[in-house]
């Protein structure tokens, strides 16, 4: 291996990126995505929440109690059929039909239905749910047997709990899809051809671009930490396990690009591989049969290391199973890839 010529390659790929469309929409969209998180966590702290009320007849100071509540955006309807309507379109998160003489009732000690339907898909429903037993308390006079204080984490903090949720799929995204880019590019370019015929070997350029590769997808996951306040923990521990998610999945898309000879079709290859990578390791506390499935996937030993390391202060004494799995696939992905470099004559 020709260190300067490795080098070489580096600094031409990382100029080169910087003009590439593709190279910047793939480092930019996690980090993009990453910010729209947190400005749509922190948008919900004052939330209004739009319902329609249908008043069934003589519960007007209900429907005006309900108007005079800081968290609702009453729209009064004409029948339970408009409100019904609206929900469905989405214009409101919730609806309440009030029956006839639900305040009478109140009034002479009965217990009085009211019908409520909430669209669970919209996110408002979420405080509509959390605060409407207080509002009809409230206007039957009644008290909850204890004094409950609910409080919510700050913005910031909620934030920091999905860090490493968000690095994960920065090393993964940007591991599998930079390798893939920019080797397919040249392909078709012919500028890789340009390439093996100077001093740089075709070992070197395989080098080369695997570094380029790495430090990308290091990087970015460095920047994403950056943005949501990501320095908590044992930050050397997290560094470890980004380290070797990235240079796994970076050998994945070096895998992926030895296999594909055109940016679509490694694209296309990449996106489908990703996703079983992604999604168990994600919804593995939805039920107890999916996180089975998450232990397949070496992202989930990424994403629990980096989260016990940041979240619980965790060192590598505790995170062996974690480190050992990692270790493996690592060892696994390159034994594969240099198989197929050698097979088809770049190594």
């Amino acid at each position: 291996m020709n260190l300067n010529v490795v080098l070489a390659i580096f600094r031409k790929d990382l100029i080169s990126s910087v003009k590439s469309k593709n190279i910047l929409i793939i480092l930019l969209t996690p980090v993009f995505l990453s910010i729209l998180f947190n400005t749509t966590v922190s948008l919900t702290d004052n939330i209004i929440v739009p319902i329609a009320v249908y008043d069934g007849g003589s519960s007007a100071d209900f429907v005006e109690y309900l108007r005079s509540t800081d968290s609702y955006d009453i729209i009064i309807t004409g029948s339970a059929g408009k409100s019904e309507e609206l929900l469905y379109t989405e214009k409101v998160a919730a609806i309440v039909l009030v029956p006839e003489g639900f305040s009478a009732d109140l009034e002479n000690g009965f217990t009085p239905f009211l019908n409520i339907t909430v669209n669970p898909y919209d996110e408002k429903s979420v405080v509509f749910l959390q605060t409407y037993k207080d509002v009809i308390m409230g206007f039957a006079g009644q008290d909850y047997p204890v004094h409950i204080s609910l409080n919510t984490l700050p913005a910031g903090l909620q934030s920091r709990f999905n860090i490493p949720i968000w690095v994960m799929f920065t090393v993964i995204f940007v591991g599998m899809m930079v390798l893939p880019n920019t080797l397919t590019t040249e392909k078709e370019k012919k500028t890789l051809d340009a390439i093996l015929v100077s001093p740089a070997s075709e070992k070197d350029v395989i080098y080369g671009k695997s570094f380029f590769g790495l430090f990308l997808t290091i990087f970015i996951s460095l920047v994403i930490i950056f943005i949501n306040g990501g320095f908590v923990g044992n930050f050397l521990t997290v560094l470890f396990f980004i380290v070797l998610g990235s240079t796994a999945f970076t050998g994945l898309g070096l895998l992926i690009a030895s296999y594909t000879d055109n940016y679509s079709s490694a694209s296309l290859l990449s996106t489908v591989c990703m996703a079983p990578l992604i999604l168990p390791a994600l919804l593995a506390d939805l039920s107890r049969e999916i996180g089975y499935i998450s232990y397949l996937v070496p992202s989930t030993y990424m994403f629990n290391g980096i989260k016990g390391a940041m979240l619980n202060n965790s060192g590598i004494s505790d995170l062996y199973p974690e480190l050992g799995v990692l270790v493996i696939f690592n060892i696994a992905v390159y034994v594969l890839t240099a198989h197929v470099l050698k097979k088809k004559s770049y190594i």
